[in-house]
């Protein structure tokens, strides 16, 4: 009996662990001391200038500080090699190949971190859950306080 049970039990919970997307995790994501603008869940879409292949579900969030506007998006992909050839393509259009090179752990983790049209870009992934943030704005300190505050998250 406790057999069949565990049994039903794996039936139904790996299901919907396998159906739920990390997207639904930042869905309510709200930091402190922040004003919401907006708030989208897409399919594609862009993030800063790259633009997101079709199987990406993107969540972008715009917060206000201090009447300056911070962007964060979070990107799911279905699978490991789309997230990858996504990220090496991403931190391309923003530095060298070179630097792309050595941005990352394939399928492990990427952090990639720049100034880009006088804004402060701070990018990485988690190859766990296929995953992609993206923090863009024109503070550092506002930066590094939103990735602290997505990684608790």
């Amino acid at each position: 009996m406790k057999i069949s049970l565990i049994t039903v039990f794996l039936l139904l919970i790996i299901p919907t662990i396998a159906i739920s997307s990390p997207i639904e995790d930042y869905i309510d994501f709200m930091p402190v001391g922040y004003e919401e603008v907006s708030r989208i869940v897409t399919r594609n879409g862009t993030v800063v200038n790259t633009t997101i292949p079709e199987n990406g579900e993107h969540l972008e969030l715009i917060f206000k500080k201090d009447n300056e506007l911070y962007e964060v998006h979070v990107v799911h992909f279905r699978n490991p090699f789309t997230l990858v050839n996504f990220w090496y393509s991403f931190v391309s259009d923003y530095s060298s190949a070179l630097d792309s090179a050595f941005s990352a752990v394939p399928f492990v983790y990427g952090e990639f971190n720049t100034e880009y049209m006088k804004m402060q870009l701070s990018a990485w992934f988690r190859g766990l859950n296929n995953t992609f943030f993206v923090v863009y704005g024109p503070r550092s300190l506002v930066i590094n306080d939103l990735k602290i505050k997505l990684n608790r998250w």
